[in-house]
């Protein structure tokens, strides 16, 4: 059933912001653009992996054969630490995201100010 699921899933596929290569358009508001982008794509990937790792568990349970459980566990431990990595990325684009909001703020204050 999951992996059903899985199969028809796309990857997600937007357009381009509107204004995005308007020449009034900030770099800050392309990199906040795209890093929006990257956050879904990862999320995504993330839980694309997460399933697939649920299915390695599932396997293991019920696998009598001992070589079939040394290669599941092997791929289990491959496909964790791949969560962990996306578990980071995940966390650095959050910090650039955040970062670039701060600066658009600190932007948009001056520019009252001028």
């Amino acid at each position: 059933m999951i992996k059903k699921l899985n199969k028809k899933r796309d990857p997600v596929k937007r357009q381009p912001w509107l204004y995005y290569f308007d020449k009034e358009t900030d770099d800050l508001g392309r990199i906040s653009y795209d890093a929006y982008g990257i956050d879904m794509a990862l999320k995504d990937l993330h839980e694309r992996l997460w399933l697939h790792s649920l299915r390695l568990r599932n396997a293991l349970t019920y696998t009598s054969s001992k070589k079939q459980k040394v290669e599941l566990k092997f791929q289990q431990k491959i496909v964790d630490e791949h969560l962990k990595q996306i578990r980071g990325l995940q966390e650095d684009n959050q910090k650039l995201r955040w970062n670039t909001l701060e600066e658009r703020k600190i932007q948009d204050s001056l520019k009252i100010i001028k």
